[in-house]
């Protein structure tokens, strides 16, 4: 049996980044708390527990006079949440990523310019709720372009859209395909990370060269979630696991390629562990 790997897989340069500020953090003080998952992946917030980080889904959680050190997710958050940690006076330490920051601030301007704001994304996803912050709260999500029928835009209606920054490529443009149709005065603004874009492509060129695809991340991760369903869509059967522990041997019977592929949210070390298994195989 023949392991291949995607040529773009596990941390992107966001995560990592996030992961080494938060450890950083975790080391430096006893009194740090963060704001919902780092990222969406189970193993790497309990590797901050370990750390002492606690956790909390909401400031007010907090006590108040805490004196202690906010995380922010890379996922982003809304611009009440820096106010009521300044009102709590606590130390932020952000660790949102740079494609993110960049989606918050072009929401902000769609916005600021008078435009309803659209954002192509997962409606319940921390990133898209920080983005509709940035927006003043005004911002529409859509996830099909049924959605954008559904909001009954007039011709006239001054239009900004923009992307969660996982969504896949072909999607967005066809969503924006389909709003100028709908609207004469849109402005769109590809907010999807670069690193993404890579990521899923290698995926799918991954796919089309073996006869089993694993897909390794959280089941609360996005993007793991769109590798599972663009390698999938190339005929390929396709399992997406978070830990070794997930992996059926059933599946590898008669199979000579299999192909390995991992979210952007997922750290090497359980990589590690489902490649040692393979070769062992």
């Amino acid at each position: 049996m023949e392991i291949l790997i995607a040529l773009h897989s596990g941390f992107c340069v966001g995560v990592e980044r996030a992961f080494r500020i938060a450890l950083e953090t975790a080391e430096a003080s006893k009194s740090a708390y963060m704001l919902g998952n780092l990222v969406h992946n189970k193993l790497v917030v309990e590797r901050l527990k370990s750390f002492g980080v606690k956790t909390v889904s909401d400031i007010s959680e907090i006590p108040t006079g805490a004196k202690g050190i906010l995380i922010i997710s890379a996922h982003g958050v809304a611009p009440d949440v820096y106010e009521k940690a300044k009102g709590k006076r606590l130390e932020v330490i952000d660790t949102t990523c740079p494609w993110v920051k960049k989606a918050q601030k072009i929401a902000k301007e769609f916005s600021d310019e008078g435009r309803l704001v659209i954002i192509v994304g997962d409606k319940g996803h921390p990133e898209v709720k920080g983005i509709v912050g940035w927006s003043g709260g005004k911002a529409v999500v859509v996830e099909e372009q049924k959605d954008l029928e559904r909001l009954g835009l007039a011709p006239e209606t001054p239009v900004g859209i923009l992307a969660q920054t996982t969504q896949p490529e072909a999607h967005f443009a066809a969503m924006v395909s389909a709003l100028k149709k709908i609207v004469g005065d849109v402005r769109e603004y590809d907010t999807i990370c670069g690193a993404t874009t890579k990521r899923q492509s290698a995926a799918i060129e991954l796919a089309r060269k073996v006869d089993l695809v694993l897909v390794i991340g959280d089941q609360l991760s996005a993007n793991t979630k769109r590798l599972t369903e663009l390698c999938a869509k190339t005929g390929t059967e396709t399992h997406q696991i978070e830990t070794v522990a997930e992996l059926n041997l059933k599946w590898l019977a008669g199979k000579k390629k299999v192909g390995i592929t991992a979210g952007a949210s997922t750290p090497e070390w359980v990589i590690k562990d489902i490649l040692d298994k393979l070769k062992k195989l």
